[in-house]
């Protein structure tokens, strides 16, 4: 294939790149106790309804991928080999199936015997090697093809059939390199015929084997599974061929261009986007030194592994360390409080295909920590900001009662709280898998609003002001920014006498209610009363003019009035 010819260095990727080690090796650590814990002596043990009554079976292949994935990680290495003892006495009943040679089968057996340091030819009591080997096509167009043996379709009976895939060619390629057979280099070269123009492995291979063209052809769907396995095969085969490696250079150079924004990879058709493609693409990029693509996959991922802990969701903490299928499935399970039956082997698959990309996921930028306000009033909501979470992280903020979940994205985070009534200290706690912080907030009493202190303005007059036709004017200005509300009161300032016969005595000249707007001077008019008229005809009264309103300073001014 013309593009496997491309050097790994003129792609950026790295020749022989190690499994890249997440600073946050938590969700490593704990999607390793759950895989291990899904184990019944040693292998995978599922269940299956035949005739309305439930049978449990032993899952071979599943139980492999648990070993691939815990060996990738360096977790719990006894946990390999434990899985390839208990494999070992059962493997011909995982490849010969009443018959039929699964040469596929035959090879990822083949595989885990050598992941966990066994012979694989000698495993079990099989030649695992040799049953590849005898399967492997020596004649016409398919040289180096691996085939099934004894296969037929029972439903359709067309004759012979072979459901052995890509996927299955890789495992036979990285099975018989590792074993340095003499077939591993044309088994090697049939599996990258299968690898497109664009860089990405078909699926399935040619139906028909008399057909001339045996690889890739025109108009064959792109598969990220395939091609993300076929990478990670040829990158865990000792010995592998420098063509392997610069095809799978290549292959994951087309798989970078597949993922979404969010980090995740679809499987296209109806899967969408999913842990499982995800899990294996991110294996696969970090395997080739992508480590900035392969990081934001992982935290996808860790957003789908279920992390329970403190008091948002207590009931699925036996769970810790799952990873879901797809967002909608793990908010289904939190709702349920558990895994739903029948949802175990979907959530044993992701974990297997996921947990490897999880020793990629980005740590938090700096140490675990919440803040809060040093005060805050009662009965305000309060803003808490969450820091040092991970890319994906799950934490739960706890207040009281109430507690909320919260999800790293990588930068600092907050989320929000009421504060009941009353001046007192309250604390905020912030919990993850990897431990409690705290915060605290005084609240401190509502403040009483300040009672704007009421104003009756400035009034002003001239040092003499006449009355005509019994009226006169004064103006009043209010500087405040409340209108100014009030009473005037004009008397005489001392006893006067009407006349040369009546008794000397205050008079009340005039009274008026007003209202000035803030800011403004307005001319209030008042009246003189009829009883202090004769008072102003005997020349001017000196008179006092006082202001009032309700907890308002008094003001008194002081002129003379005088009738025209």
């Amino acid at each position: 294939m013309a593009a496997s010819a491309l050097s790994i260095t003129t792609l950026g990727v790295l020749a022989s790149p190690a499994q890249a080690k997440s600073a946050d090796g938590l969700p490593v650590v704990i999607g390793a106790s759950w895989l291990t814990g899904q184990l019944t002596d040693g292998l995978v043990v599922d269940q299956y309804q035949y005739n309305g009554e439930t049978f449990d079976y032993e899952d071979y292949g599943l139980s492999a991928d648990f070993a691939f994935a815990l060996a990738a990680v360096n977790e719990d290495k006894s946990t390999v080999v434990r899985i390839a003892d208990a494999v070992a006495p059962k493997v011909a009943s995982w490849y010969d199936y009443f018959g039929t040679i699964y040469t596929g089968s035959a090879a990822k057996a083949a595989a885990l015997a050598q992941t966990a340091g066994k012979d694989a030819s000698a495993f079990g009591g099989q030649d695992l090697i040799v049953v590849v080997e005898d399967r492997v096509g020596t004649a016409g167009p398919i040289i180096g093809r691996v085939q099934n043996e004894g296969e037929f379709d029972y439903l359709a009976p067309y004759g012979p059939v072979d459901s052995l895939n890509v996927i299955s060619q890789g495992w036979a390629a990285r099975a018989l390199t590792t074993a340095g057979s003499a077939k591993a280099g044309v088994v090697t070269d049939f599996l990258l015929d299968q690898q497109c123009a664009e860089g990405f492995f078909r699926e399935t291979l040619t139906v028909d084997k008399t057909s001339p063209q045996q690889g890739c052809e025109v108009g064959d769907a792109p598969s990220v599974d395939t091609t993300a396995l076929t990478i990670i095969n040829v990158f865990d085969t000792p010995g592998a061929s420098r063509a392997a490696k610069n095809a799978a250079a290549v292959a994951a150079y087309w798989l970078a261009t597949q993922q979404a924004a969010d980090g995740s990879f679809s499987a296209g058709g109806t899967e969408g986007y999913n842990a499982n493609s995800t899990g294996l693409a991110g294996w696969a990029l970090a395997k080739t030194g992508n480590s900035a693509a392969a990081a934001k996959a992982a935290g996808w991922l860790r957003a789908l592994q279920v992390a329970q802990f403190g008091l948002c969701v207590t009931s699925l903490s036996a769970e810790n360390g799952a990873i879901a299928y797809k967002p909608s499935t793990l908010a289904a399970t939190q709702t349920a409080g558990s895994i739903a039956k029948g949802q175990r082997d979907q959530y044993r698959r992701a974990t297997s295909q996921a947990l490897p990309a999880l020793a990629n996921v980005p740590a938090g930028t700096g140490p675990l920590a919440i803040s809060a306000p040093a005060s805050a009033v009662e009965k305000s909501t309060v803003t808490l900001t969450v820091s040092g979470l991970g890319a994906g992280e799950a934490g739960c903020v706890s207040f009281g009662s109430v507690s909320k979940p919260i999800t790293g994205t990588g930068a600092d985070a907050t989320v929000t709280f009421d504060l009941p009534a009353g001046a007192v200290s309250h604390t905020f706690t912030l919990r993850t898998l990897a431990g409690a912080q705290t915060a605290t907030t005084q609240a401190t009493l509502t403040p009483v609003p300040a009672t704007p202190t009421p104003e009756v303005g400035e009034l002003t007059v001239n040092k003499v002001v006449t009355a005509k036709n019994n009226r006169f004017k004064v103006a009043l200005a209010c500087d405040d920014t409340e209108a100014c509300d009030g009473k005037i009161v004009v008397r005489t300032l001392r006893k006067v006498s009407p006349d040369a016969y009546a008794p000397a005595r205050k008079f009340l000249i005039s009274k008026k209610f007003y209202s000035v707007a803030p800011g403004a001077t307005e001319k209030i008019v008042l009246k003189v009363r009829r009883p202090a008229r004769t008072v102003l005809t005997n020349g001017r009264v000196r008179v006092k003019a006082v202001q009032s309103a309700p907890d308002a300073d008094r003001t008194v001014t002081k002129f003379w009035l005088r009738s025209k």
